[in-house]
């Protein structure tokens, strides 16, 4: 499948934003030079059919959506990417995307917790296998053996590579896995169920589980009450435990938050010793900051967070030396989430815009939106990089 690059898109945007700001200045009399910097401005990169709370492009410019099963009135595929025409597309079209309920989900995709495409070129899909029981039943709340995975494929062609599943030590019962990073060989995986850090070498196979059910990778009581209040099947919305995650380019330090935060870190060396007890690892944790409720985040190469938070529609920029900045405020952010900082230097944003109605044929004519953000090189004394890729 051949998918569209933004940049001449980018480009055009840019002109006319470049050209309107200095009309703006000519216009109140105040004196314009090179050097001043403009605040990023928020922009629609595409636009899909389904919701998409996950974002990832190749270098070549490549974009993939991941499109959760938010409701069961609205069909969806879980994996889609960008056609040549500019229209989102499931990608691959085949068996993998047309996951039912009532399917047993080995070898489909049912709920989508992450998409993310890192130096290899190749999509990295985690699949928690299960729906949420207040929209779909307690019937789909367990996952299926084998349901509960991590699928790779071929960028391109959208051929399965790899398939990894993990036995009841390391994903018990309870166990959600989230989204996951590399370094090297090394993948990091989230557990935002009972709580935990998998880790896992591609190359040896060894796996191990750390952290699991102590309080450094369980949400905290902090949530804001519009998060609180919200009700699915009579039932009250709990955050997730240990979700977002990330790892410096380098590779030394490992970061993870549940959405009500806070934002942990330990050295990744650490974190591996297997000579190390849960415990004595946990005393090694360090809490770096209190974020607001967020939906997801990305890391850049020097070491920077950026937040999607959920209620206040910033993107909040959280540096290892202890800033933070607002990179970009907008009322359309509505529910960030998981963002992906591409190879020029732009982030984008999925936003889980909320569902409307069906038309008279019982279909839904939504369109939602993916936006993009160029980084400056800094934000407000903050350096800013590029993405992190695992190499």
């Amino acid at each position: 499948m051949h998918c569209l690059t933004h940049e001449e898109t980018t480009l055009t945007l840019s002109r006319r934003t470049f050209l309107k700001v200095v009309a703006a200045l000519s216009a109140t009399k105040i004196p314009f030079s090179q050097g001043m910097l403009l605040a990023p401005e928020l922009n629609v990169a595409v636009q899909s059919p389904w919701m998409a709370n996950q974002v990832a492009i190749t270098r070549s410019g490549k974009l993939f959506l991941g499109l959760p099963r938010y409701s069961a009135k609205f069909s969806t595929p879980s994996l889609a990417c960008q056609s040549a025409n500019g229209t989102m597309q499931p990608f691959p079209d085949n068996r993998w995307n047309r996951w039912q309920p009532g399917d047993d989900g080995r070898d489909a995709f049912v709920y989508l917790n992450s998409v993310h495409v890192f130096s290899d070129e190749t999509v990295w899909c985690v699949d928690q296998g299960a729906l949420s029981a207040g929209i779909f039943g307690e019937q789909y709340a367990k996952p299926a053996a084998g349901a509960q995975k991590i699928v790779q494929l071929d960028a391109h062609s959208g051929d399965i590579m790899r398939i990894l599943r993990f036995d009841d030590v390391v994903l018990p019962p309870g166990a959600q896995i989230n989204d996951l990073r590399f370094h090297g060989s090394i993948m990091y995986v989230s557990d935002s169920g009972l709580g935990g850090i998998i880790i896992h070498d591609l190359h040896t196979g060894d796996t191990q589980r750390r952290l699991s059910g102590l309080p450094v990778v369980k949400a905290s009581n902090k949530a804001p009450p519009a998060m609180l209040a919200h009700v699915k099947g009579g039932k009250t919305f709990h955050p997730p435990n240990s979700d977002m995650i990330e790892i410096t380019a380098d590779g030394k330090w490992l970061y993870w938050a549940a959405p009500t935060g806070p934002l942990y870190r330990v050295e990744t060396r650490i974190l591996r010793d297997r000579a190390l007890s849960d415990a004595e690892v946990a005393s090694h944790v360090q809490a770096v900051y209190d974020n607001n409720f967020s939906g997801g985040c990305a890391m850049d190469s020097e070491g920077n967070v950026y937040f999607s938070e959920t209620v206040t529609h910033n993107i909040t920029v959280w540096s290892p030396e202890g800033k933070t900045a607002v990179l970009v405020s907008d009322p359309r952010l509505l529910r960030p989430d998981g963002s992906f900082i591409s190879s020029d230097r732009k982030l984008y944003i999925p936003v889980k815009q909320p569902l409307q109605g069906l038309n008279k044929e019982g279909k839904s004519e939504q369109v939602f939106n993916i936006y993009s953000v160029a980084l400056p090189e800094s934000l407000e004394g903050i350096r800013l990089g590029h993405g992190v890729t695992g190499a």
